[in-house]
């Protein structure tokens, strides 16, 4: 199938409300979680979005609180792909460039406030810093999603050797990219629908459905009223997405918990002290 025969199908599939794979427009991919897949970090995860695969490890390390919030500890986040997998075109910028700094916002303490306090040791002096890695294994459509339940689950499944300091990883944030098809809008698409795509809003949002990033993509900008109408419907999924990987993340902490992993005992999960 030509490039223009391919646009066209994905474009009429969408039209017709029924996309290659059988999803409805704004039906996300099938999502798997596995927790504590390594024993030698402190939290780690494998993570599925469909044909996206995504592996993520954490590590703890002493640091210095940043000057902006001296009574909190820090999570910065790497990312890394394999030199032949095929990611989006985010407009001239390097791929691994462009998802880490999408994702550092996420982490920030604006974006979670408390949960980054039991991880300061002395004020303005020291802390912990949790150091994540996020390898892309594979890639179709909508990385950044990935990659952002990936390190949710991984610091989920993080917690310290005495239990004494829980790290609390409900408020992180999730990414979920809507994009336009034609009229319409769609959610999670794959790399042949991104192709088709006129513009895509990926947003970082939290339980309480509040905007932590924003990340443009697509072929072009993103209309203010269009980006209006991809916030309210990003919105509506994220809610019941938070929902679902909070069931999947505790059915994958009890499988660890199973597989007597060290760091996957029920109870409080925090950083390796």
């Amino acid at each position: 199938m030509s490039s223009t025969a391919e646009l066209a199908y994905t474009l009429e599939g969408v039209a017709q409300g029924m996309r290659e794979d059988g999803r409805a427009r704004l039906d996300l991919r099938h999502l798997a979680i596995e927790c504590s897949i390594f024993a030698h970090t402190c939290g780690s995860a494998r993570v599925t979005l469909g044909n996206t695969e995504a592996i993520v490890g954490v590590v703890a390390e002493l640091s210095e609180p940043e000057s902006d919030a001296p009574d909190a500890g820090r999570i910065s986040v790497s990312v890394g792909a394999a030199g032949n997998l095929a990611l989006p075109d985010y407009g001239g910028t390097d791929a691994v460039t462009f998802l880490e700094a999408a994702l550092a916002p996420l982490y920030s303490h604006k974006a979670l406030g408390p949960a980054l306090r039991p991880l300061c040791i002395s004020r303005g002096a020291q802390c912990w810093e949790l150091r994540v890695h996020a390898q892309l294994i594979s890639c179709d459509g909508c990385p950044l999603d990935a990659l952002a339940l990936g390190v949710r689950a991984a610091l989920q499944s993080t917690r310290s050797l005495d239990e004494s300091l829980p790290f609390d990883a409900s408020g992180v944030p999730l990414f979920l990219t809507v994009s336009n098809l034609g009229p319409h809008l769609v959610a999670d698409c794959s790399a042949a629908e991104r192709r088709a795509a006129g513009s895509a809003l990926s947003l970082g949002l939290n339980a309480a459905g509040e905007v932590c990033a924003v990340r443009g993509g697509g072929g072009c900008g993103v209309h203010l009223a269009l980006a209006a109408d991809m916030l309210q419907t990003a919105r509506l999924l994220c809610a019941a997405l938070l929902e679902a990987v909070a069931d999947a993340t505790a059915a994958a902490l009890r499988d660890a918990q199973m597989r007597g992993h060290p760091y996957a005992e029920s109870g409080a999960y925090g950083f390796l002290a």
